[in-house]
């Protein structure tokens, strides 16, 4: 796995739901908890639903310019070049919206977070750095490990507490990409929460023609612009390719 990761740190977790098996890399930094930063965005959407404050994946927030400025830098790229509109679930998990996310945070509310997060079990369940930025690079932490014993959960409609009404909208609004082999669902994520390093993440599950997996990786690098071109999925994609998962 070092010819993926080359200098870079990082860990990589993958179950294979038809056997049960594990494969992990660098197994000591796949026990390691961070934030989850746009990962959890999952969970954010879960609990969402089941609070009943967002009633479906049309779940619309209005943008405001005022609460949430559009910097110039911002109006050039992907996909904060889409954040200055109106979002719905489905949009937001899709273009990675924080300011969505944070304002659905906020009206979940503190009570009902920390009620359907610990019925989640995500990671160490602190939100007390804040209700709308605990999980980017605040006092929210999970491991490699523990993302995919959520996304297992998710997949099997097995999250505890949650309908399967609510998961199966969250596994919708998670899909990626579709070809005639695959269907590959997932998040990414990443935030400079280190001095001088930034931590990516993509987390998810694909189904295949034989089977289905759930993966977690995530990756510390020196530069931010290796995840805004999305490397996190492009090396999933190679590992997932090279174990013959999915085809080429």
């Amino acid at each position: 796995m070092d010819v993926y990761y080359e200098s870079f740190t990082g860990s990589f977790v993958l179950l294979d739901l038809n056997t049960g098996y594990y494969k992990i890399y660098n197994d000591s930094i796949s026990s390691q908890r961070y934030s989850p930063c746009s990962t959890f965005k999952i969970a954010n959407s879960l609990i969402g639903l089941e609070s009943k404050v967002a009633k479906n994946a049309d779940y619309l927030i209005k943008y405001d310019s005022i609460k949430n400025p559009a910097e110039p830098w911002m109006l050039k790229r992907e996909p904060f070049k889409y954040w200055m509109q109106d979002h719905t679930l489905k949009t937001a998990i899709k273009n990675s919206v924080v300011w969505y996310y944070r304002e659905l945070a906020t009206r979940i509310g503190n009570k009902n977070m920390t009620k359907l997060l610990g019925q989640i079990d995500y990671g160490n369940n602190n939100i007390s750095s804040g209700i709308d930025n605990f999980w980017l690079c605040g006092s929210l932490k999970i491991s490699a490990k523990e993302q995919v014993e959520f996304i297992k959960k998710l997949y099997y409609n097995q999250v505890s507490g949650f309908s399967d009404k609510s998961q199966k909208i969250v596994k919708n609004i998670m899909l990626n990409e579709t070809t005639d082999n695959y269907k590959l669902y997932g998040k990414t994520g990443g935030g400079g929460c280190f001095d001088d390093k930034k931590i990516g993440w993509y987390v998810g599950f694909v189904e295949t023609n034989t089977g289905s997996y759930v993966f977690a990786m995530n990756i510390i690098v020196n530069d931010f612009s290796y995840l805004m071109q999305k490397k996190q999925v492009s090396l999933t994609k190679k590992v997932l390719r090279d174990y013959k998962i999915i085809n080429y």
